[in-house]
C-alpha cells in the first residue's frame, strides 16, 4: 500500500522530530522506509512537503496516528502525482544500477 501525506513547510521541524523518533520501535518510520519530498521536487505545491510511505495497512494506520496533528489534507490528484514521481525515481535508480553492473 502506498500513501502520501502533505505538510506545510513551516511544520518541517515538527515532522522531522516525528520521523526520527524511536527508530527501533515496531511501527517507526525508519522501519517502514519513507521518502520526504519538497513540493517543487515532484511538481506540486512548493509550500508543501510530501511524505511518501509504502507499507502494509497497519503500518500506514500507525503513521497516520503519529502525524495527524500536523498533517494537511492534500487532493487525491496530488497524492497520485507524488506516487508516480517517486516510482519513476525508483525505476530510474534500478535502471542505473543495471547499466553499471549490466
Amino acid at each position: 500500500m502506498k500513501r502520501v501525506f502533505g505538510f506545510p513547510v513551516e511544520k518541517k521541524a515538527d515532522l522531522l522530530a516525528i520521523l526520527e523518533a524511536d527508530p527501533y520501535a515496531e511501527t517507526s518510520f525508519a522501519r517502514m522506509g519513507y521518502k520526504l519530498k519538497e513540493g517543487a521536487q515532484v511538481g506540486a505545491d512548493p509550500k508543501m512537503l510530501y511524505l511518501y510511505i509504502s507499507a502494509d495497512e497497519l503500518a500506514i494506520k500507525a503513521a497516520e496516528e503519529k502525524i495527524k496533528a500536523i498533517e494537511a489534507v492534500i487532493p487525491k490528484e496530488t497524492e497520485k502525482k507524488v506516487i508516480e514521481e517517486v516510482d519513476k525515481e525508483e525505476d530510474n535508480a534500478v535502471s542505473g544500477f543495471g547499466d553499471i553492473f549490466g
